[in-house]
Order: structure tokens, then C-alpha cells, then sequence
């Protein structure tokens, strides 16, 4: 089952079980699966998929995956989750044929990431841009507007709901963290 477009929230990063259960136990209804064996999680994140929770897969750093066809036909069909991310624009055109929204990392480490990142979008153009590290968004957003209106999602480096809500008010749609913590707090920040 899929779930309907994810924005304006926390996502929440996981990276075995134990993560997924507590982004699971605090409500959360669609997770980013960061890091990780993808075998060691498969059951629960299918179970939770069958339940309505948007599952996005980072194809760069999950393991366990093959970067074919194959596995995301795997993903999308026989798992049934929501989408993958990932800075090949190859892959994600492939995932695309399987109605996976697809993700794009961009590193904004420096300009020339960011311009080389943003010069590398995929056609059809992907359902979000993901933004490395999110704590860079307030600074780039701008430069990122200037190129495209796609959603953008901040990854990495999120160390509080502090810090989630200023990448949100800068304009991101989506921000995720691996830390349980933000999690726990975020909702008690406001974002506008």
C-alpha cells in the first residue's frame, strides 16, 4: 500500500530494528531507511509497509541491495515501499518504471557539489531533492530555488528539533535525523 506524499515533517532515519521500532513506538508514519542491512530489517519493514508507513530506502548506503532492476522491483513489488534515494540519477530513472518516488542526494559540501548535484537532475524529474547536509538548506536554498520548485528534503547532520525546525523554516519540505531524540522533540517545536 502506498501512502500519500510526505511533507512539512520529521522523517526519521533508521538503521536496524531497534530505530524502526521506536520511530514506530512514537508515531511515526513513514521512515528513511539510512543505513543498514536491508536483510536483517526486511520483516518488520515489510510488516510496517503493509500498515500504511511510507518506507524510502537509501540505495548508497543500505546493504544488501544490488543497484539493478531487480532489487528495485524487489522494493516496490514483493516489499511494497514507498521510495528509494540516492545520487545516481541511473537508478533512480530505473526506479521511476516501478512507481517508486524517487529521491536525489545532492552533497552541498561546496558550490561546485551543489552545482554539479543540481546540473545532474533526472528526467522525469524526481519527486524530491535531498539536500547533504541538511544543516546547509538555510544558506543554499536560495541557489536551490533559482534551479528547480522540486521538494527538498534535508539529510544529515540534524542534531535537535531545533535545528529540524530552522531547515524546515528555510523551506525544506521533509528533514531527517538518526537521532531518537530529535524525534522525541520535534514535536514540540514550532516550525513556522
Amino acid at each position: 500500500m502506498r501512502t500519500p506524499g510526505v511533507l512539512g515533517v520529521m522523517l526519521p532515519a533508521v538503521r536496524d530494528g531497534a530505530s524502526l521500532n521506536q520511530a514506530l513506538d512514537l508515531g511515526y508514519r513513514q521512515v528513511l531507511v539510512e543505513r543498514g542491512s536491508l536483510l536483517a530489517m526486511v520483516g518488520p519493514l515489510a510488516g510496517a509497509a503493509r500498515q500504511g508507513i511510507a518506507i524510502f530506502v537509501n540505495l548508497d548506503g543500505v546493504e544488501g541491495l544490488a543497484p539493478d532492476s531487480a532489487a528495485l522491483a524487489f522494493l516496490a513489488t514483493d516489499l511494497g515501499f514507498s521510495g528509494v534515494l540516492s545520487v545516481k540519477p541511473h537508478l533512480l530513472k530505473d526506479a521511476s518504471r516501478f512507481r517508486l518516488r524517487t529521491i536525489q542526494r545532492i552533497h552541498a559540501l561546496d558550490s561546485t557539489g551543489l552545482e554539479t548535484g543540481l546540473h545532474s537532475l533526472v528526467s522525469p524529474a524526481p519527486y524530491a531533492i535531498a539536500i547533504a547536509p541538511a544543516v546547509a538548506i538555510p544558506q543554499v536554498m536560495p541557489h536551490i530555488r533559482s534551479s528547480t520548485s522540486a521538494p527538498i528534503w534535508g539529510t544529515g547532520f540534524i542534531a535537535s528539533a531545533q535545528q529540524a525546525a530552522e531547515v524546515l523554516r528555510a523551506g525544506a519540505a521533509v528533514v531527517s535525523s538518526a537521532r531518537v531524540e530529535v524525534w522525541r522533540d520535534f514535536g514540540g517545536v514550532p516550525v513556522s
